[in-house]
């Protein structure tokens, strides 16, 4: 039998552990407005993603953990130079609003208007 005091502590230690989310879900659009050809492109923690196309807007379509940033690059991942044009939380940040589309020609530095790439990382 298992005292009730150690059930306790490892339902404590448990308890303490940050919630593992899944992956960000961003569908990508290669149109602006989130028109045209679509991807849902999927964005765990600490990893990178190549869209299959250059895309110009996108939309959240599931929310990553609390702590996950999203950059959006210019070039591919793993790039001498990714080049990144804007970060955002993966959870309901600045530009992931759940269900809204945003251009990425409205975030980006001037000159720049799709991206290729998502790179995930914490930020606290």
């Amino acid at each position: 039998m298992i005292p009730n005091k150690l059930i306790a502590l490892v339902a404590s230690a448990l308890a303490a552990q940050p919630a593992l989310a899944g992956p960000a879900h961003v569908l990508v659009y290669f149109g602006a407005d989130c028109t045209g050809r679509s991807q849902e492109l999927l964005v765990n923690d600490y990893s990178c993603v190549n869209a299959p196309f250059r895309f110009l807007s996108y939309k959240e379509h599931g929310w990553g953990s609390k702590n996950q940033r999203l950059n959006f690059n210019f070039n591919t991942c793993g790039a001498a130079n990714e080049d990144p044009l804007y970060d955002t939380w993966a959870y309901n940040g600045d530009y992931f609003k759940s269900g809204t589309c945003y251009n990425l020609r409205n975030h980006a530095p001037a000159g720049k208007v799709d991206a290729i790439s998502i790179r995930s990382k914490l930020g606290f």
